[in-house]
């Protein structure tokens, strides 16, 4: 049996699935706020987190590591995240060849804000509708380590948190419940048809052109949920975070 969820054990907290769609909305509505030149992606909203738990420097081959990446991923990302001034890279005093991130003060206003934008952007009636700041940051951590496509999230959203449970949905829908805009929705979609993981009522008429999911399709979804399942926040932090 599939499993979708997650248990708590020694103060961390597992995610289900449903919950981890729900924080990609929530961002997801948050960066489509934000003016373009200040968006970082989901990832590098990971990669602050992280560093705000650990609450001090790391090498770009640690937090590489952690994230499951290669370097040069990790270098852009961090490249990205020290232009908009959210963080500060130094090389390291005994071996220069290593780069020590760590969060700038620009970069701790700005994840405080993030972090509590996302919480506000989540119903209290939706899956972690009652988060605290705290608790989703750390949240936020362990689910950056996950990287989906949008094609990916489409596809979780229909298998498993569709309203009425049995893989329907449209564009507007899909919209709505993941918070992408919606030619990012329109253009997963049309990559999941071409695939075989899902079906379009294209025809004229139909009710707000139905999206269907195959059973290849779910049990592609299967195997994504899969790896949320396997995802564990870091349990242990060097010191307490300082950040909130």
């Amino acid at each position: 049996m599939l499993k979708t969820g997650y248990e708590d054990y020694s103060g961390v907290f597992f995610v289900k699935v449903c919950e981890y769609l729900s924080v990609r909305r929530a961002y997801g509505l948050v960066r489509q706020t934000t003016p373009a030149t200040s968006r970082v992606t989901f990832d590098e909203l990971g990669i602050l987190c992280h560093l705000a738990n650990v609450n001090g420097p790391l090498r770009t081959s640690q937090i590489a590591e952690y994230q499951g990446v290669l370097r040069p991923t990790m270098t852009h990302r961090t490249g990205h995240l020290a232009e908009l001034g959210l963080i500060e890279r130094k090389p390291g005093e005994r071996d220069r060849r290593n780069v020590y991130c760590h969060l700038s003060s620009t970069g701790v206003v700005a994840i405080r804000r993030m972090v509590a934008d996302v919480c506000r952007n989540i119903k209290t009636d939706m899956p972690l509708g009652r988060c605290t700041d705290e608790r989703m940051m750390r949240i936020i951590d362990g689910a950056a380590q996950i990287s989906f496509s949008s094609a990916d999230l489409v596809l979780m959203q229909l298998a498993f948190c569709s309203d009425d449970g049995d893989g329907l949905g449209s564009v507007g829908g899909l919209v709505d419940g993941l918070g992408l805009l919606q030619p990012t929705v329109s253009m997963a979609a049309s990559s999941l048809k071409r695939a075989g993981y899902i079906e379009r009522g294209d025809t004229p008429g139909q009710a707000a052109l139905s999206i269907a999911i195959t059973e290849s399709g779910r049990a592609r979804a299967e195997k994504l949920v899969a790896q949320v399942a396997e995802f564990r926040p870091a349990r242990a932090r060097a010191r307490k975070s300082s950040v909130l």
